[in-house]
């Protein structure tokens, strides 16, 4: 092999480079207008020190998302299609100030309450506002959802106080419990809203890395390197992941029982809720939180089970359906003590996939089974004088 002569050197940097430098820019422009990829590090370059809101937890005005479901998940669609109305809850159109002759409820809760994977057209706020409405054809009776995955007491509280009030709702109906029960298990601060960040401390290779990242080329090495992936459990996709939910649940080393939990702040919560409710002259139904860790007829959901993940630990079905059953019995002694309507719903509805699709969600048959529940409810409660 000879020698590199001066004239090859010359040619590298006079003629090659000059070429990659062209090739490489060509490239650049040319993904980013056929096939851009989002800065894999965007939310720590424009990272809020604080997230310190009041209300924690609340949907944008006129969203619309398109889920697809599962094959396996028991009396679920193929797909559902999840819409917030002009003030960011599921239902119709809200009219504000309220029309005289319009009786307004609200749906509050978590995911359960929410139901993000059942259809606008099958949700709990459309078929109790249909069912209502059907035997009360004179009257507009409105039904607004303004549950939301993770919410729990806190949330709840903040969504009544600062959000639904001023709307001059006649019924709320409030079913609380499953997040809180995740909330107490982990630890959770309830006198102090979680610090929430993603800054990270800038030093010049931090800087440089940010730099770098504005290239659609660096970009998409650095999601093959080092790609961010989110917790199954914590992260809604737009097509459901339940079986990585489990996956992921069963490798987290197994407790063999629940850490001391004090639920008292969480009857706290509750009675705030109920007050609020009683000064505003706003009719208030509780309901009992619904599950399936204790089932013990054929056809149960204990191969779908994966809240019983909590943090990097899994407990015992039994210890969490124990818990979850202490904190319905508050919410029944709550009522009683205050003279609070309440439904029972978890005594009422049969633990198997016929009504279920994992640890505590409703399917389409359960859908149909609580809202028929509810919906007597408040036509026997509130619309029989």
């Amino acid at each position: 092999m000879g020698l590199i002569s001066k004239s090859d050197i010359k040619s590298f940097f006079t003629i090659t480079v000059p070429m990659l430098v062209i090739m490489l820019v060509l490239v650049e422009i040319i993904l980013w207008f056929v096939a851009p990829v989002a800065d894999p590090f965007e939310k720590y370059k424009n990272a809020a020190p604080l997230n310190n809101q009041y209300i924690e937890s609340q949907f944008p005005k006129k969203v619309s998302y398109t889920f697809e479901i599962e094959s396996d998940l028991p009396l679920m669609d193929s797909s559902a299609t999840f819409t917030t109305n002009n003030m960011g809850f599921r239902g119709d159109s809200l009219i504000s100030p309220k029309p005289d002759n319009e009786y307004r409820i609200f749906l509050v809760g978590g995911s359960t309450t929410e139901n993000l994977f059942i259809d606008d057209a099958l949700g709990f706020e459309r078929q109790i506002q249909e069912k209502l409405q059907a035997e009360h054809p004179t009257k507009s009776i409105k039904v607004y959802n303004a549950g939301k995955s993770g919410d729990a007491s806190p949330d709840h509280l903040a969504m009544l106080g600062q959000r639904l009030v001023h709307l001059n709702p006649d019924l709320i109906v409030l079913f609380p419990g499953i997040n809180d029960l995740n909330r107490l298990a982990a630890g959770y601060d309830y006198l102090h809203y979680p610090v929430k960040s993603t800054e990270v401390v800038r030093n010049w290779k931090v800087d440089l890395k940010f730099f770098l990242s504005n290239f659609q080329l660096v970009r998409r090495l650095i999601n093959v390197m080092n790609p961010e992936e989110e917790s199954a459990r914590k992260a809604i996709f737009l097509s459901t992941n339940y079986k990585d939910k489990v996956k992921e649940v069963q490798t987290l080393p197994l407790e063999p029982s629940l850490p001391e939990v004090d639920i008292s702040i969480y009857e706290r919560n509750i009675e705030s809720f109920v007050g609020i409710c009683r000064s505003q002259g706003i009719d208030l139904l509780l309901l009992t939180q619904t599950f399936t860790w204790d089932s013990q007829q054929e056809n149960n959901l204990s191969n779908s089970h994966w809240m019983v993940g909590i943090g990097d630990k899994r407990y015992p079905e039994d210890a969490l359906a124990g818990k979850i059953t202490e904190m319905n019995q508050t919410i029944i002694n709550l009522a009683t003590k205050d003279s609070v309507d309440l439904l029972d719903l978890e005594s009422l509805i049969p633990k198997t996939n016929a009504y279920f699709y994992d640890d505590c969600h409703f399917n389409k048959g359960g859908i149909d089974y609580s809202t028929d529940l509810i919906s007597n409810t408040i036509q026997k409660t509130y619309f029989t004088n």
